[in-house]
């Protein structure tokens, strides 16, 4: 890598564009239409889908006897909790730019409402493996990929998903150990793994289409084809992705067999830079 990556420098060029009031572009992701909905309808289903994470970790809590765990859990309360504030904000930026918030978080809410009603604890448990797992995959394009380095992304967007990555990495393996713990076996968390994803992948590719009809790019060649590499090219999100998702079917996966190195060392020290985030949407 030619040059290390200095987060403070980054922070305080997040800062001055907050400070500037220069608002964060349209196209924020290097001025592609298609990647940055995708990222945009990705913050739309988080923070409900955050909020089960918690409700379902300490549904469980009480059932653990295993005091290792307590600390971890700890930590991923904390983090989930700060992700959906995170990303309310996001969202409510969002709104403003007219996409349609409401009814695609309303289908998430919906579905973890149904999940609430009608599954045990361990099947939660299942269902927020699968999710977190998602999102680690998610971070490896971040952290490892490098899908924001060298390209014109605006810096406050970089900050919220590498700090949204780097505290998945820190608690990848968390509600996974927690469900083995519970007495989670295999067959339970791939059937709920193929169910879940297959629902998760609807709503937010149903988001992504709904919005890029909304933006008048659904059906622009110059879209699609702009947006080709980023999605499948060699370092392109479901080339490298779906690959990832898939090692969560082999018998003996654990998170941390996702082999995630951080290989661009981003660093944001785990200092609680929410409120920070929160504020570069109210620029």
């Amino acid at each position: 890598m030619a040059e290390p990556i200095v987060n403070e420098r980054e922070r305080l060029h997040a800062q001055e564009l907050k400070h500037e009031h220069v608002p964060i572009e349209p196209w924020w992701f290097d001025e592609n239409a298609l990647v940055t909905i995708l990222f945009n309808a990705a913050s739309i289903t988080i923070p409900d889908a955050e909020r089960f994470v918690v409700s379902s970790v300490e549904e469980a809590r009480p059932l653990l006897t295993a005091p290792e765990l307590q600390e971890s859990i700890e930590d991923i309360l904390h983090e989930e909790r700060a992700h959906a504030r995170v990303h309310d904000a996001y969202n409510e930026y969002l709104k403003k730019h007219r996409y349609p918030v409401a009814k695609y978080a309303g289908k998430v809410r919906r579905m973890t409402a149904f999940y609430d009603r009608h599954c045990s604890t361990l099947t939660k448990l299942a269902i927020c493996a699968i999710t977190e797992h998602f999102t680690a995959c998610g971070a490896r394009q971040v952290l490892d990929v490098g899908f924001f380095e060298g390209r014109g992304v605006d810096e406050r967007m970089d900050r919220v998903w590498t700090w949204h990555a780097l505290e998945e990495l820190d608690h990848r393996a968390t509600v996974f150990d927690l469900y083995l713990e519970l007495g989670g076996g295999y067959f339970r968390r791939a059937a709920v793994a193929t169910i879940a994803s297959a629902i998760v992948l609807y709503i937010h590719h149903a988001c992504i289409f709904s919005i890029m009809r909304q933006r008048n790019v659904l059906w622009s060649w110059h879209t699609w084809r702009t947006a080709a590499p980023f999605l499948f090219g060699k370092k392109g999100i479901y080339r490298s992705f779906l690959p990832d998702w898939a090692k969560y079917y082999q018998p003996s996966f654990h998170p941390t067999k996702l082999n995630i190195k951080n290989s661009l060392q981003k660093q944001l020290h785990h200092y609680h830079i929410e409120s920070e985030l929160i504020a570069y949407f109210n620029a």
